[in-house]
């Protein structure tokens, strides 16, 4: 009996491991589906008087498009930095807006490295390895120029600490952002068996 009880749980685990994450993507796929859906389809829904599924989610894509072709002409330019200008203005909305638009425009520029090199830090002490992120690669702090590196917490890469570094208190890492971003949100339970250091960035205190 003790064996039966043993198979079944075996196979209810890796049911379990193979349905989890497919259920919880469509779940997540679902949820920001119908999430984008309503900004227009709501309004739209009143409109017309019926629903029409997947409505919204294509005006928003065509919103997205024409905002984009608007904004990169010269007017279109202008009009943003009048609304960035109005944005300013307003405390709350100011706070919010400008980080955003930051975050964006730096994963969106293909010349920048920030966010794109994957660093080994010693943090909380020493002894003690935390895989961190370059967010700024120069600034000044106090007359000395650090790197601003992002150490997420883990298995939500989203919240985390930003300290400042010097060259010398960080290594390199060769492995690619999303294969260290697995490694963070798994627990580290999908983690390289080995990390390598880039030679040409291998620091010593």
């Amino acid at each position: 009996m003790k064996e039966i009880v043993k198979h079944l749980r075996t196979f209810f685990i890796a049911g379990l491991i193979v349905l989890l994450p497919v259920i919880l993507t469509f779940w997540i796929l679902g949820r920001v589906f119908l999430f984008l859906d309503s900004i227009l389809g709501r309004p739209i829904t009143s409109l017309l008087g019926f629903e029409i599924p997947g409505l919204g989610l294509i005006l928003v894509v065509i919103l997205i498009f024409l905002v984009g072709i608007i904004t990169s002409n010269v007017v279109g330019k202008k009009i943003a930095v009048i609304v960035e200008r109005i944005f300013e203005q307003i405390p709350i909305l100011k706070t919010v807006y400008f980080p955003i638009r930051d975050i964006l425009k730096n994963f969106s520029n293909k010349n920048s490295n920030n966010f794109k090199k994957v660093v080994l830090v010693e943090y909380p002490k020493e002894g003690i390895f935390s895989m961190g992120f370059i967010t700024n690669e120069r600034i000044e702090v106090g007359g000395t120029d650090r790197t601003v590196v992002f150490i997420p917490t883990t298995p939500n890469p989203t919240s985390g600490f930003l300290i400042y570094l010097k060259k010398g208190d960080y290594k390199e890492l060769d492995i690619p952002v999303d294969v260290a971003l697995k490694s963070i949100v798994s627990l580290g339970s999908v983690s390289p068996d080995v990390i390598d250091l880039k030679p040409s960035t291998y620091y010593y205190k």
